[in-house]
């Protein structure tokens, strides 16, 4: 045990004696870490001493300073979206692939098959042309079967249906057995017309001829229910004729795409438009501008320029209806205002298109969009000097839609309290010479005198024959409103439309509401929600009594058009119960405006109830007049905004519920 005791005592002794060496071992070790250091930082301060005595830096004066804040503190040019030359960049790229023979020789109507296009080569109509064909023939004997064929399709593109009958009917008197092709342009003929029951009581011709449909009989198919605003039925058209292992042409593919554009039905459009492009057929320029068509509905200008750079690849030439859609695509977006105009003078310079009325007037809802009264009065001055050099001829003559666009531009206008001269109609005051009496030099600064020039202009529109519309008297509305004229409101909803025999739609019943929103008048606003009760009546009165399901269905599609035109739509109807709502509260009449709210959801079933963040005026009153009881029945009636748990950390603790 001793032995073993002094044994223990001596390891420990030896380990002890171990761990002060290596503690030596460590701290000598970072003594020398730290010299190593300090010796380059002398070196480092040396080489860094030499240098700057050997270089010679000159001295920065107070101008040089003053020179480098200038530029540092410099705005950052704003890059254009779409650069000066972009389609001069694309010219190059766009081809005319047509050959020189087809530019220059026309087709006459007896060279042509059933399936071409014809081009009309004199001022003489097209059936008439075919009927002195017809007639110059020594006897109907000697007619043979392309000659029924071309003599139906002349006044198939002439929208002559019954001519069209006459003719084929003529094939049985002198023994000319009917062809399938003869049979697809007496359905075209109708299908131009709109005649949605004799294009399909003629596609039921074909099995009494013992005749197959083809392509062309579907096609002409499609195109009567599209046109009929029958869009379910065309794509039920357009299913069983792909069952049949028939590949769709384009037209028909032309006319879905424009059948859904027309409906509303964006979406619907792009799918048929992937479809064709993946599975059937390279896009033409018809395929290329209605999508870029649905790409202006939506204010998706990126996405159109994307489209049209595809057409470059493609190598197919674009037209002036091609451009003035992209124009449309950029006067939808405020901040591609100034591209707007920049395609404008690129589709002159480098294509040679000349902007037609359709051009101008898109221009002037992208004024109107940008509050830049003064570059619509240019565009307005121009179209009026067009007008008076060339009269009747003229190409630029202002319609309704030119001074629809234009009380906008006035209604948006905002007054900079400055007098402001427009330059351009300064530069060209010496050079023109007008019968009519133009606009002031001065652009309007005050609210008062912008209303007044609109009136002036409103005065002028006997002397370009412009026909009166509701949107155009709703826009005339609009400005006075929007310019706070409070006498002048009432005085044109009362009086201009009934002087000028216009009716009043949804749009302006809610601009109207709109105003007694504003200035808290309870009573204007009553009779206005009357007149609007009145107008839906009026609609809703039309029922859908047809006899046939063709007829109903016909009916369906035209009230669901003009829905969308006039505004009162489901959706446009519970924002006019809202705003009525809104509307009485602000006037301290809350049961009133819980009764109309709740009337309108109970009178249509397929009316969503509104949200509630659109009834915070409501909503706001009945804590400000502590009526707890029409707040709780407000919430109910109400869609509760989604709770985002995101936020829910800093959620208020007081809910409304």
């Amino acid at each position: 045990m001793f032995k073993l005791l002094k044994r223990s005592q001596t390891v420990c002794q030896r380990q002890k004696q171990l761990l002060r060496s290596l503690n030596t071992r460590g701290l000598q070790e970072d003594r020398t870490k730290k010299v190593i250091e300090e010796i380059k930082k002398l070196e480092y301060e040396m080489e860094s001493k030499i240098k700057t005595k050997n270089a010679s830096f000159e001295r920065v004066d107070e101008q040089d300073i003053a020179a480098i804040y200038k530029e540092i503190s410099a705005p950052i040019p704003i890059r254009p979206k779409i650069s000066p030359d972009y389609l001069e960049n694309l010219r190059l790229k766009f081809l005319d692939t047509r050959s020189t023979e087809q530019l220059q020789t026309p087709v006459s109507v007896s060279q042509l098959t059933s399936s071409e296009p014809v081009t009309q080569t004199s001022n003489q109509p097209i059936a008439a042309a075919a009927a002195a064909a017809a007639a110059a023939a020594p006897t109907m004997q000697d007619l043979t079967l392309t000659d029924f064929e071309q003599l139906i399709y002349a006044n198939a593109l002439a929208k002559r249906p019954k001519e069209a009958e006459q003719a084929f009917d003529l094939m049985e008197k002198y023994n000319v057995t009917p062809s399938i092709r003869s049979v697809n342009h007496l359905m075209d003929a109708y299908a131009n017309t709109n005649n949605i029951e004799q294009t399909i009581a003629t596609f039921k011709r074909l099995d009494e001829l013992n005749l197959k449909p083809d392509i062309y009989s579907y096609g002409s198919l499609i195109k009567a229910f599209v046109a009929s605003k029958r869009l379910e039925d065309a794509f039920i058209i357009f299913e069983k004729m792909k069952k049949t292992a028939m590949i769709p042409s384009q037209p028909i593919f032309a006319n879905l795409i424009s059948g859904c554009l027309k409906a509303d039905r964006v979406d619907k459009a792009w799918e048929i438009f992937d479809s064709m492009r993946l599975s059937f057929h390279q896009p033409d320029e018809v395929s290329f501008t209605l999508m870029l068509h649905a790409c202006a509905k939506r204010g998706e200008v990126e996405k159109a320029l994307n489209l049209f750079e595809d057409m470059a690849k493609y190598q197919l030439y674009p037209t002036d209806v091609t451009f003035n859609v992209l124009i449309n695509a950029c006067a939808k977006r405020p901040d591609y205002y100034v591209e707007a105009f920049s395609l404008l003078d690129q589709m002159q310079d480098n294509y040679g298109f000349q902007p037609d009325k359709i051009t101008f007037n898109t221009l002037l809802t992208a004024c109107a969009r940008k509050k830049d009264l003064g570059q619509a009065r240019d565009i307005l001055r121009t179209m009026w000097v067009d007008f008076e050099k060339n009269g009747s001829h003229s190409l630029l003559a202002p319609d309704n839609q030119t001074f629809t666009n234009l009380f906008w531009c006035y209604a948006s206008y905002i007054p900079k309290g400055k007098v402001q001269q427009d330059k351009t109609a300064a530069n060209n005051s010496t050079d023109i010479s007008t019968e009519v009496q133009l606009l002031p030099l001065e652009i309007p600064n005050k609210r008062n005198k912008v209303v007044k020039e609109a009136q002036w202009l409103f005065d002028q529109l006997p002397n370009f024959e412009v026909q009166m519309t509701p949107a155009l008297l709703t826009a005339y509305l609009a400005l006075h409103i929007s310019q706070k004229q409070t006498g002048a409101c009432i005085d044109v909803y009362h009086k201009k439309f009934d002087q000028f025999g216009v009716q009043k739609d949804a749009f302006t019943f809610y601009h109207m509401l709109q105003y007694c929103y504003h200035n808290k008048d309870g009573k204007m606003a009553w009779k206005v929600w009357e007149d609007y009760q009145d107008f839906l009546e009026a609609r809703r009165s039309e029922e859908i009594n047809a006899g046939t399901i063709i007829e109903k269905k016909a009916k369906e599609a035209e009230q669901h058009m003009l829905a969308l035109k006039e505004g009162w739509t489901n959706a446009q109807q519970q924002k006019m119960a809202a705003l009525m709502a809104n509307t009485l509260a602000r006037t301290d009449d809350l049961k009133n405006a819980m009764s109309v709210l709740a009337s309108e959801l109970r009178r249509s079933s397929t009316m969503h109830p509104p949200r509630l963040r659109d009834m915070m005026p409501f909503y706001n009153k009945c804590i400000q007049l502590e009526d707890l009881d029409t707040k709780r029945e407000l919430v109910y009636v109400c869609v509760k905004d989604p709770v985002r748990l995101a936020n829910s950390k800093y959620q208020r603790v007081n809910r409304i519920d």
